[in-house]
Parts: C-alpha cells; structure tokens; sequence
C-alpha cells in the first residue's frame, strides 16, 4: 500500500512517499521515513515490506559511500541507477532471493536532473515522472496530463499535491501524513510533511 511518487522540473527533483508502515490490516506507525539520501545531490524513494526496504536503502546507500570513498569521485545519476539495478539483479539471482522493493532514484548532477524507476525484478528506465505502489493507479493519469517540462518547483509540488487529494478522495487506504523532499543542483532545497486532507 505504499505510495512513491516522483517527478523531475526545470533544474529539480521531486519525490513524496507515505509515512506510514503496515503489516497486513495494520498500521504499525505513521513515521517512517521512506526517501533516503544517497549524497547531497541523490535520494532514493522506496517502498515495500519494512524490513527489506531499509535493508535494501541501507545496503545501497553504505556501498554507494564507500564506492565513492574508494575511488574518490561521486557517481553521476547514471551511473548510481546502474549500480543500484545491477544489486537488484544479482540479488533475485542469489540464493537468498530478492529484495522486495520498488524505488525511485531522483537526483541533480552535472547533466542536470534525472530520475529512474526501478523495480523489484531489476527493471530499470529513466522517467521525467512516475508512481510506485497502488498510487500509480490514480496518479499517472494527473502526471500525464499536467507533467511540462522546465516546471518551476511551486507547479512540481502543486500537482504532487493535486495526486495526493486525488489519492485521499479515491484510495481506499487513509492516508495520513506524507514526506515531500525536493532535490536541486545545491543539495536539498525543501523537506516538508504533508498531512493528508
């Protein structure tokens, strides 16, 4: 029942997930944090089941660190989607079996915005907007017909907003509180709760 939405504007990332973390028909809290941040530049948006979500953004964010602690240069969004669906991969492929997790990686870098989806089979494609989860099914709708390019940050987050009184009016689930974190070519420039209508 996550919801992971994110889309990329004129010089920004942006991405919200829920906040709240569920075992079966129960809610278990309404504060988990589910964006993680790579680097200043980077964050990785993520649901799935809680243990193997913070697994899986633990794991990828301590390798991406220590991959630039190694060889001493940051790795371009490109390159970090690459390694992160490469682990994806050899991870379904391993013993242990896979990662049950679907992220959205969302950063700002010297080729200027970009964001991928990712999936729990290793999917990988670059997007300029997306939805993960159940959302996808209210969203994608709303982010396909007011998506433009070279948006400012107050439209990006207008029409997040926009799915998210659509995912309040129509998801079954209640939604209470969301995280809203929007990346620019400085680092963070805004990180906000949101508190369901």
């Amino acid at each position: 029942m996550d919801i992971v939405l994110g889309l990329t504007g004129k010089d920004y990332v942006l991405c919200v997930t829920d906040m709240s973390s569920n075992r079966s028909i129960n809610a278990l809290k309404h504060d988990e944090e589910k964006i993680v941040m790579i680097d200043d530049r980077k964050m990785l948006a993520c649901g799935g089941e809680q243990c193997s979500r913070n697994q899986f953004t633990e794991y990828i964010s301590k390798n991406l660190a220590l991959n630039q602690l190694q060889t001493d240069l940051e790795l371009s969004n490109h390159g970090a989607a690459n390694f992160i669906r490469n682990e994806v991969a050899r991870a379904l492929r391993a013993k242990g079996g896979a990662y049950q997790a679907n992220s959205i990686l969302a950063g700002v870098d010297d080729q200027g915005p970009a964001m991928y989806y990712i999936d729990y089979m290793g999917s990988l494609v670059q997007v300029d907007y997306t939805a993960q989860g159940y959302c996808g099914y209210f969203s994608l709708s709303i982010l396909d017909r007011y998506w433009k390019k070279n948006m400012t940050l107050e439209e990006g987050k207008e029409l997040l907003k926009l799915c998210i009184e659509q995912l309040s009016a129509r998801f079954i689930i209640k939604l209470n509180k969301l995280q809203m974190v929007a990346i620019g070519p400085q680092g963070v420039i805004s990180k906000e709760i949101i508190i369901s209508p």
